[in-house]
């Protein structure tokens, strides 16, 4: 029985990977479940087996980078006590994005390569979930900051959210168009810095 869960783990990470490629080779809308079914060296039947549809196949590929980063944030929002420890976090993030080919792939695919068509509705949606999570989330801790006195009160949390967001999603989105532009290893700091440290009473 413990051997054939295992056979049933690997084949469920087979096809993740095979997904991962085939969305990176030619986009999500033009990819079908039988591509990736070849492409994962199984049957179409197995892959239902695992995933319902395409958007949640799409969604557990996601997933499998998400989770980790957004493990380590909810932390940070019910327990840190400086903004360092959320600049620590996105410095990380941008980080992973150029020195694991995972993270990157998933990214260009969520990024670049998910052209929002109709039948992807339910991907979209899911999509538009998570962010407003995560937007809250981070609000949450921008309030407790300013609770602390960490953060200048000036600030709106839900504002300097949407902000972090936005400029998170287009330094990823540059560091995967032209993955040579902030190769030098104090350019992610700086960057996280220029957000930062003018929130801060102590900085600013």
């Amino acid at each position: 029985m413990r051997r054939t869960r295992q056979e049933a783990e690997q084949t469920r990470e087979s096809i993740l990977d095979a997904a991962e490629r085939q969305f990176n080779q030619a986009g999500v809308a033009r990819t079908s479940l039988d591509k990736i079914a070849r492409a994962a060296g199984v049957t179409r039947g197995a892959v239902y087996w695992h995933f319902q549809n395409k958007t949640d196949l799409f969604e557990a590929m996601i997933q499998r980078v998400r989770m980790p980063l957004e493990h380590r944030l909810h932390r940070i929002v019910e327990e840190a006590e400086t903004l360092d420890d959320l600049e620590r976090l996105c410095l990380q993030s941008l980080t992973d994005i150029q020195s694991d080919p995972r993270i990157a792939r998933v990214y260009s695919i969520l990024l670049l390569k998910c052209e929002y068509t109709e039948d992807l509705a339910a991907l979209i949606a899911r999509e538009r979930q998570s962010r407003e999570h995560i937007l809250a989330q981070v609000t949450t801790f921008f309030e407790r900051m300013q609770r602390s006195g960490a953060l200048l009160p000036e600030r709106d949390p839900a504002t300097l959210a949407l902000a972090l967001h936005v400029y998170m999603t287009g330094l990823f989105t540059e560091m995967l168009r032209s993955p040579d532009c902030c190769r030098d290893a104090n350019c992610a700091a700086s960057l996280m810095r220029y957000f930062f440290a003018p929130l801060q009473p102590s900085r600013a």
